[in-house]
């Protein structure tokens, strides 16, 4: 039997996520890790993180990204990005060139041109 990993979503952990195994994808040590910090705070360090793989090599054809969205988390690191700021410089009529961007703390979003 295989168990899913409630951190990084990986289907193929040999043992239930709990009693201090491991998991060989993100690295979370279960029963220790999770005792201080969340499952969802330990998932976005691991993105934050640029998703590693934790132990060996990863499966032939791993993506962590798919294997996020599989498990329905759809749009699980967009949503850590509430407003971006972006400044654009005019190059001709219809387009512009990215000069410099800063997240920002709210829902709405802005675009300044310059």
């Amino acid at each position: 039997m295989k168990y899913r990993c409630p951190v990084c979503m990986y289907e193929e952990l040999p043992f239930p996520p709990r009693d201090y195994h491991i998991c060989p994808c993100c690295g979370t040590e279960f029963g220790n890790d999770d005792a201080d910090s969340s499952h969802k705070e330990l998932r976005d360090a691991w993105i934050g993180r640029g998703y590693p793989w934790f132990f060996g090599l990863p499966p032939l054809g791993w993506n962590p990204e798919q294997q996020m969205l599989n498990a329905g988390l759809f749009g699980f690191q967009r949503a850590a990005l509430k407003q971006l700021h972006v400044r654009l410089q005019p190059v001709s009529a219809r387009t512009f060139q990215i000069t410099g961007f800063d997240e920002v703390a709210d829902n709405s979003a802005s675009v300044i041109a310059a």
